[in-house]
């Protein structure tokens, strides 16, 4: 079982639910990071980053948020960052999910 995760809710309200634990089925889209997925994000620095450009602690044994107001921020630093790995799986699945919290202005939540 994975227990780093990034999750994005699809509305508004799955993600009041998310902030109570009440979630919902189908609520979250969710991306299970594996060991392997995540010391490879590790390596490329985009965690380290991502914390920088947006005052975040993503890290081991942490829980993160980005919230609406920093999506427009996040867009940005994930179209940078892309262009210095193109073509990297594991930053086009996160570019992927990432596009749905700005579609529907919700968050992204890192379970860490």
């Amino acid at each position: 079982m994975e227990r780093r995760r990034v999750v994005v809710p699809i509305s508004k309200q799955a993600e009041f639910r998310l902030d109570y634990d009440e979630c919902e089925d189908n609520d979250l889209v969710d991306y299970p990071l594996s060991e392997e997925k995540f010391y490879k994000l590790f390596n490329l620095g985009f965690f380290h980053q991502l914390n920088a450009e947006l005052d975040l602690m993503i890290d081991d044994y942490e829980q993160e948020e980005i919230l609406e107001n920093k999506l427009d921020q996040l867009k940005v630093f994930m179209n940078d960052f892309m262009q210095q790995y193109p073509g990297n799986p594991i930053l086009n699945d996160l570019h992927q999910l990432f596009q749905i919290a700005y579609d529907r202005r919700t968050g992204v939540f890192f379970f860490f």
